[in-house]
């Protein structure tokens, strides 16, 4: 009997151990800018990299890691899903824009207060 309770806790210390909490995941405001290597004289799609931004984008969209991106004026604001910030800054930084100085970013921590939806505008009927 007592080799059975023993074995019974050794299970349930090791499903325990191999169970994993659910990750935390932290909302980031990332704004880009342009970067000192911007070239004012070419449009936005002849930048360096421009193209590999796009790239790095699309993949952290297809990860579950983009919430939202947008554009507003001369800016760019995305919605990052991570577990810290610096795990928000690698995947930024592994952004070939960002390594070649053609965009910059700031990165800021999100605390909702009153959770929403942000989408496209509805068709006008």
């Amino acid at each position: 009997m007592r080799l059975l309770c023993h074995m019974l806790l050794l299970l349930c210390l090791a499903g325990a151990a191999m169970a994993q909490p659910p990750s935390m995941e932290l909302l980031f405001a990332v704004e880009i800018r342009t970067g000192a290597a911007w070239d004012a004289a070419k449009p936005p799609g002849e930048q360096a990299n421009f193209r590999a931004h796009s790239q790095h984008l699309a993949r952290l969209r297809s990860e579950g890691r983009l919430a939202m991106g947008a554009r507003y004026g001369d800016k760019g604001l995305l919605v990052l899903k991570a577990a810290s910030a610096q795990e928000a800054r690698a995947l930024m930084d592994a952004d070939p824009s960002m390594q070649s100085r053609t965009f910059s970013y700031e990165l800021h921590e999100m605390r909702v207060f009153q959770p929403g939806w942000v989408g496209p505008a509805p068709a006008p009927s």
